[in-house]
Order: structure tokens, then sequence, then C-alpha cells
């Protein structure tokens, strides 16, 4: 592949505005590139590719580690809301010391024929009980379970938030893999493109001591060793933005691996070659239709569903089966009492409380249906802004790669010319400075179209592959 050269026009990428100003906020302010030599034994031994450095990275990711543990606890959350529609059984065990009187109704008054008269003797020193009990509840018909064997809108609710969240890891997935390409990318195109820019810096050099003289015989006038000297002052600046552009990319390559800022990073000056457009029938009709953000929204709108089932059945009865056991005893005797019994809980009224909301939860679930079309729209308004910007890309570079073989052509003439004595030095230094520049416009191009098919495998949500 060929590699990067310079450009005086060209300027640093405002993806990398953001990336100095996170590097300067968790590096010292101080750190230079001979820093960055501790060795990690836990790198392969050759230079990183973009395949070894996305491996890496999906599994050092933190929000990827996050996701994982968000999955376990909603598979924990559905076990739970089944677990709620079954039996519950509960126990209990009290020691109670006391002394006194009876002090209920009946406990004072005797029931003798009279039905009048206080009773004397009914009074208690000092004494102590144990009280032991048994609890069951087990609800027959609550919040649309039927004993817990039908689907409960409680537990298809939790489920329905857990499709929700392994959809959005898979989004999740791609975002780091596309953090990691434009990352990769850019350090590499940096890094290749700083030996020919110092070489665009040396010819400038050359240039502006031939113009110098040239001015001191006559033969050029001083805005053109103005403007050499300008172009030589850019070529320079850019030089030095290239340096902090390589070391900036270093240093974050590094967090997205999860290495430290000080470890060696050793990276394959070869970029990848771009995949072949994929089809765009196919792209947009049967590959959008597996898309995981309209899985997420499909799982939302169950969501919304569920919720507005779990609140409508709350307008129904309820019918609980309970019992339970009492066991009391001073520890020289014992008491016992046993009830079973069924409970049906009837909502009559609640100045419509329970209805507005339902009324609230059904509006909710038809606005999650309708923003799944809006979904859909956006995803293919994207995937047809990024087709446009490759296709329009990649008309660029074939245009670039003609003029750059113009300018080649243009450059031997030059240069045959200047060793027969036919033309003077600035005119083959001018050719070759064209040349490089071409070619720098020729390899930016190349890596912005590599950084759109990552876009793209990202807006397509994994469903369409280029890298892993």
């Amino acid at each position: 592949m060929t590699k990067f050269t310079s450009h005086p026009n060209l300027t640093v990428g405002s993806n990398w505005v953001g990336l100095l100003a996170t590097i300067l906020l968790i590096t010292p302010a101080k750190l230079q590139a001979g820093e960055i030599s501790t060795y990690n034994a836990n790198l392969p031994r050759h230079p990183l590719t973009l395949r070894d450095c996305i491996g890496i990275a999906l599994g050092e990711s933190p929000k990827l580690e996050a996701t994982r543990f968000d999955l376990l606890a909603a598979g924990e959350e559905i076990r739970a809301a089944q677990a709620s529609l079954w039996p519950n059984l509960t126990g209990s065990a009290t020691g109670e010391a006391f002394s006194g009187d009876r002090t209920s109704k009946f406990g004072i008054v005797n029931a003798g024929t009279t039905g009048a008269g206080i009773s004397t003797n009914k009074h208690v020193s000092l004494a102590g009980v144990g009280i032991f009990g048994l609890k069951l509840e087990y609800p027959v018909f609550k919040d649309g379970s039927i004993f817990g064997f039908n689907d409960a809108p409680a537990v298809e609710l939790k489920t329905a938030e857990r499709n929700a969240l392994a959809w959005t890891a898979h989004l999740t997935r791609e975002d780091v893999i596309y953090r990691l390409t434009q990352v990769f990318v850019d350090t590499v195109s940096a890094e290749t493109r700083i030996e020919p820019t110092d070489h665009r810096v040396a010819l400038l050099e050359r240039s502006v001591d031939i113009h110098k003289e040239e001015q001191q015989k006559g033969l050029l006038l001083p805005i053109d060793v103005e403007v050499v000297t300008r172009q030589l002052d850019s070529a320079r600046s850019l030089s030095k933005t290239l340096h902090e552009q390589a070391m900036a990319g270093y240093l974050g390559l590094a967090r997205l691996l999860g290495l430290p800022s000080s470890a060696h990073i050793r990276l394959n000056s070869t970029l990848p070659e771009p995949p072949a457009p994929p089809d765009a029938a196919e792209l947009f009709h049967t590959m959008l239709a597996r898309h995981p953000s309209l899985r997420v929204q499909l799982a939302n709108v169950n969501k919304a569903k569920q919720d507005y089932r779990l609140e409508n059945f709350r307008l129904y009865p309820s019918v609980t089966l309970h019992g339970s056991a009492v066991d009391v005893t001073d520890f020289s005797s014992d008491a016992h009492l046993f009830v079973g019994g069924v409970t049906v809980d009837i909502p009559i009224f609640d100045f419509g409380t329970q209805l507005d909301t339902v009324r609230a939860r059904r509006d909710t679930y038809h606005a999650e249906q309708a923003r799944l079309g809006a979904v859909g729209n956006d995803l293919a308004s994207d995937l047809v802004r990024i087709y446009r910007e490759i296709y329009a890309l990649s008309e660029r570079i074939l245009t670039l790669q003609v003029e750059a073989g113009k300018l080649d052509r243009d450059l031997r003439v030059a240069q045959s010319q200047q060793q027969q004595g036919i033309t003077p030095p600035l005119t083959a230094i001018d050719a070759e400075l064209a040349v490089i520049g071409k070619q720098e416009e020729l390899e930016v191009d190349r890596a912005r179209r590599l950084v759109l098919y990552a876009e793209l495998q990202k807006a397509m949500g994994g469903t369409w592959k280029w890298i892993p």
C-alpha cells in the first residue's frame, strides 16, 4: 500500500480534537514519546493488526463488562418475578415474658348469668411463653397470573427488559469496534505520513535557500521568498501535528486496550484493504430487518404491552389461598391453632386512579409501536448518508489517482530535464512537492473511506460485517 505523505493545506480532523482533550485529562502534561516503553506480556510479539486490537478491546471494554452484568441482573429479575407467583411460606418464632392482668373486655367481665362483675382471679405475676407460627400464601389469580403457570404480565415484562438489554449489547459491541477502528486507522495514518512530511520539509528548506539565492541575483521578487517561507512554516507545523496525532493515537489505543499509558504498542503500518460495497437491496431489505436497534424497539414495544396488561388485570378481583398454623407453649403445655381460607380482593372505587393508569399504559404502548417505524426511518436515513459518502469518496479517490499519475509523469520529466541541464532545480522540487501533496490527499481519503466502512458496520448493528 502506498505510504501516507503530507500536504500543507490539510488540517487535523475534528475527531482528534476530542481525543487530544481526553488524553490531556488522563495523562501527565509532560509525557513524551519515549515514555511509552513498558512492554506488556499479554500483547502479541508481532505488530498489532486491526483485528488483534479489536480482539483485545472486546475483552477489556468496561462498557461490555457492564452490559454482561446488566444481563445477569435481568435474568435474576425474571426468576424473582416468576417466584413471586408461586406459594410463599414463612415461619416465625417469638419468645415473650409478661406480668399483669387480662386487658380485653372479655378478660375482665365475668361471663355468669348476670353478665356483670369483675373477675379477681386472672392476675399473672410472671410468666413466659413461646409462639411458633407458619404462614402460607398462594396467589391463585393475581395480576394476570393463574396459579403461576401462564405467561403472567409481570414475568413477560422482565423478559422484555432482558431482551432489550441483550440486543443493546450487540450495539455496544459494534460501538466498541467502531471506536477502536477509528483510532487505529487515524493513528496508523498519522504515523505513516510523518516520513513524507519530513521529506516535504527538507524539500521546502532547499527551495527557500534557492529562492534566496535567486533573489540576491535579482531573478526573483521578495514576495516569492515570502510565499515559499510560509509554505515551509506550514509544512513544519503539519509535521509537528502529525507527531502529536500519532502520540495521542497510541495513548488512546492503550486506554481502549485496557493497558497503562506507558505500555509499548507496535502497530502494523499497513492498513487493511477496503471491502467490496455491500449490495444495496440486501442491505436495506434483508439485513435492515434484522437490525439490533429494531429488535431493541420491538422489545420495548413488548415491555409496554406487558405493562399495559399488568395494570389492566389489576382492575379484576384477585384470589389468594392462605393458611396458617400457630403453636403457643409455656414449655409445660401447648395450644394449637390452624387456619385455612380463601381471600378475594375486589377493587370497588378509587376515584378512577386505576382506570387512568390503564389508559396511560395503553397510550405508552401505542407510542412505542409508532416509535418502531421512526427507528426504521432513522436507520435507513443513516445508511443512505453513509452509502452516499462512501461512493462520493470512492469517485474522488479515482480522480486523485489519475491526477497523481499525471503529476508523477511530470516529476519524472522534470528530473530528467534537470539532469540534462534543461530546467532549473526549482522546477523538479516544485514537481516533487506537487506529487507529495496529491499523494497526501489520496491517502487521507483512503483512510477516511476505511472509517466510513467501519461506520457502515456500526450503523448496520453488525448484520453486515467488514471486520469481526
